[in-house]
């Protein structure tokens, strides 16, 4: 059921790039005999009586599986309501996000049924998909950096000499910093993959996640700092300033609708390896061992 549900997420998000690409357009509603998928984007599709289709995906607007028609596939709407009338089968899984799947009693769905965020069709309806969306995000940052901030002003409290360390690191490995961000994120992933499920999954995989959660606040925070010295050379040691000053940079560059979230995430992702290779600030980036960055040094 999870997998289910994590593909249908990764559909939705692929679909709304394809949205992005082709704008308003929509691919033929009219399937052939032999059965093909069927896309719209942007207004309500409709699989007509005794139709058979593959596949069928609205982005933007209902979709109507009508008495008769057949649907090999799975039919997926986002902004909008799955509606199956009687008589309608649909072979595989019938998904809805911002909206419900509505089937009549002699409807068929032989596989699963998933609604997610229901309870937000009224912003689908007023802000439509792209717009609703981008408002999640929003929402999504602001709480982010909510986060960031507190723990921002903690861990400057709590541990300001790992701070400066991991920004130093940030400053003089910068590629070695990103090298050990990936290597650690790729690390983390191949474990959940190999445990979970397990006896043993059900104990490190929670602990691994907050060690990475706390690596990412140390790192994020780091960043931010070092933002803050770039941008206020001419005081370098206030630390809280210097802070903020990032952490505003960072903030403001998440509300660019899907570049600014994917750069922020990249940029954390410096501080992320930075306080794995310092060992969370207790090595500098001067005390570093050379042979751990040569392409740097052959390129200063």
């Amino acid at each position: 059921m999870k997998w289910k549900l994590a593909k249908w997420w990764l559909v939705g998000l692929l679909a709304l790039l394809w949205a992005l690409w082709v704008g308003s357009g929509y691919m033929p509603v009219q399937a052939s005999p032999t059965g093909q998928d069927t896309f719209k984007i942007g207004g309500d599709l409709i699989i007509a009586e005794s139709q058979t289709v593959h596949d069928a995906f609205a982005i933007g607007g209902d979709l109507t599986v009508q008495s008769g028609a057949i649907v090999q596939g799975d039919v997926f709407t986002i902004g909008g309501n799955v509606q199956l009338e009687d008589d309608a089968q649909i072979v595989g899984d019938a998904f809805a996000i911002g909206g419900q799947v509505m089937r009549a009693e002699g409807a068929v769905v032989q596989g699963d049924e998933f609604v997610v965020l229901e309870q937000f069709n009224g912003l689908f309806e007023r802000f439509g998909v792209l717009g609703t969306l981008y408002l999640g995000n929003v929402a999504f940052w602001v709480m982010t950096f909510i986060v960031a901030a507190i723990a921002g002003c903690l861990l400057l409290l709590l541990l300001p000499g790992q701070i400066d360390a991991i920004a130093t690191v940030v400053h003089t490995r910068p590629l070695m910093g990103l090298v050990y961000g990936l290597g650690g994120f790729i690390a983390l992933t191949m474990l959940g993959v190999l445990i979970s499920g397990s006896v043993m999954g059900a104990i490190l995989l929670p602990l691994a996640n907050i060690a990475a959660l706390l690596t990412w606040l140390l790192g994020g925070v780091s960043i931010c700092v070092w933002l803050g010295k770039q941008l206020r050379s001419q005081q370098p040691e206030a630390r809280f300033q210097n802070f903020w000053l990032g952490w505003l940079l960072l903030f403001v560059i998440s509300l660019i609708p899907i570049a600014g979230g994917l750069l922020v995430s990249l940029i954390t992702l410096f501080g992320f390896g930075a306080a794995l290779l310092s060992r969370y600030g207790i090595q500098t980036g001067d005390s570093l061992s050379q042979s751990l960055d040569r392409l740097e040094h052959q390129t200063e």
